[in-house]
């Protein structure tokens, strides 16, 4: 039997610049690599909440959602679960970009597109850059 995980991400752009996230080296998913801010939702908890929540708990701010972007999906490797990726658009309401969960975020950092293109983002992070025309 499998099933699919639900997860949602931020898509956070001020002037021309896009904000990520890099995994610490400690974390069991993707150590190092960089990835837009998000994670999954918790049992029972809207997909609004959840982005917000991840925005607070990686980067350290509160934000208000702009708009729903749709729905990604990510093949797994033969070790992972299906997973669903709703993108956010938020905007930052309070707070200064910062890494807040030292276990799971090391750094958090904006780029420009130009820069994410040379990148390597974990799962689908780049296909959902490039699908909603950011890089």
């Amino acid at each position: 039997m499998s099933f699919c995980r639900v997860g949602t991400v931020n898509l956070i752009v001020e002037k021309g610049k896009i904000l990520l996230a890099r995994r610490s080296k400690l974390s069991f998913v993707y150590p190092g690599m960089w990835c837009l801010i998000g994670g999954f939702i918790d049992y029972g908890e809207r997909a609004e909440d959840g982005v917000r929540r991840e925005a607070k708990e990686e980067a350290g701010v509160e934000v208000e959602i702009v708009r729903f972007s749709g729905h990604y999906y990510n093949s797994p490797s033969p070790t992972q679960k299906n997973v669903i990726t709703l993108p956010f658009y938020t905007r930052i309401k309070s707070g200064k970009p910062h890494a807040s969960q030292p276990e799971e975020v090391s750094e958090v950092k904006w780029f420009t597109s130009q820069e994410i293109r040379k990148m390597e983002l974990m799962k689908n992070h780049k296909e959902i850059l490039e699908a909603e025309g950011l890089i």
